[in-house]
C-alpha cells in the first residue's frame, strides 16, 4: 500500500463517525433542551458521569440497549429507523490531493 492509498478514507468508517456523532448532538441537544447535564443523565441510567462522557465525546460506542434507554427516560425519541422504500447511503468521499507533487 502506498502514502495515497494509505489516505484514502473508507466510506464505511466515515460513516460510522458521522452516525456516532449525530447520536452524540442530538442526545446534547435534548439534555440541554430539558435542561439537564451528562451528570443528571448518567443518574437517570444509572451509570457513571465518566461512562457518559465517553459516549458523548466518541471515545465509546453506545448500544442499541443503551440508547432505547436514554430514549425511555429522556421520553424522547434518538433515532428512528426509516421504513419504506430504500434511500441509497450518501457517499461524500473526496479524492485526495495528490500529496506527492
Amino acid at each position: 500500500m502506498n502514502a495515497l492509498e494509505k489516505l484514502t478514507s473508507d466510506p464505511a468508517i466515515d460513516r460510522f463517525i458521522d452516525t456516532s456523532f449525530d447520536l452524540s448532538d442530538r442526545i446534547h441537544e435534548i439534555l440541554e433542551s430539558k435542561g439537564l447535564t451528562q451528570k443528571d443523565l448518567a443518574d437517570m441510567i444509572g451509570k457513571k458521569e465518566s461512562q457518559v462522557s465517553k459516549w458523548m465525546t466518541g471515545t465509546h460506542n453506545f448500544t442499541i440497549k443503551t440508547l432505547a434507554l436514554i430514549e425511555v427516560k429522556l421520553g424522547v425519541s434518538i433515532f428512528q429507523v426509516t421504513k419504506g422504500p430504500f434511500e441509497p447511503v450518501k457517499n461524500e468521499v473526496e479524492e485526495p490531493a495528490d500529496v506527492l507533487e
